[in-house]
């Protein structure tokens, strides 16, 4: 009985394969990973946002303390990621998708306040920065409209279908939201 050699060329084409099919599954991958992240943090920025408007009613003006929104966010345990503990007021908080994750302060977003001078409107903002995507993602009040910014060209890729993906969702229509892409520095 004869065994059969193993040849390289066989080897090759083999490796040749598979590095294609990887090739193909990379970009799908990223951007359901990528999606699921960023519904995650535009949950977060609606629930915030509607913090934002019940202590509005409560105070006649918005906040930037996020102590004083902590009592109007919504109780979901463990469903929508975690925040850290409430900074000072218009400092920003980082928002992470598990315990561990916040303890290293990874995988996550940065969140942050802006109102205008009166007070009167404003809108929270998530900054994704690290690894291949950058973007921001914003939520304003009392009026909501979602904008994404990309940071890099896979945040302006990135943007570009989320935005696509998620209006949908919000039941807003696409000429409400804006996709933009920031200078690089």
């Amino acid at each position: 009985m004869k065994k059969k050699k193993f040849s390289w060329k066989g080897l090759s084409i083999l490796l040749l394969i598979v590095l294609v099919l990887a090739g193909v599954a990379a970009p799908h991958y990223v951007w359901t990973v990528e999606r699921a992240k960023a519904g995650a943090a535009e949950a977060a920025l609606i629930n915030l946002s509607v913090a934002e408007n019940l202590y509005f009613i409560h105070h006649k003006t918005y906040t930037y303390d996020w102590r004083e929104l902590d009592r109007y966010m919504p109780q979901m345990e463990g469903m929508q990621g975690v925040f850290a503990p409430a900074g000072e007021e218009g400092e920003e908080r980082f928002f992470s998708f598990s315990e561990k994750e916040l303890s290293r302060a990874r995988s996550g977003y940065s969140f942050g306040v802006e109102l205008d001078e009166s007070r009167a409107s404003g809108k929270i903002y998530a900054v994704r920065t690290g690894g291949m995507l950058s973007y921001t993602l914003t939520e304003s009040f009392p009026k909501p409209a979602f904008v994404c910014e990309a940071g890099n060209a896979a945040g302006k890729w990135f943007c570009n279908k989320f935005s696509d993906y998620i209006l949908p969702f919000l039941m807003r229509k696409k000429e409400d939201a804006s996709v933009t892409q920031t200078p690089a520095p």
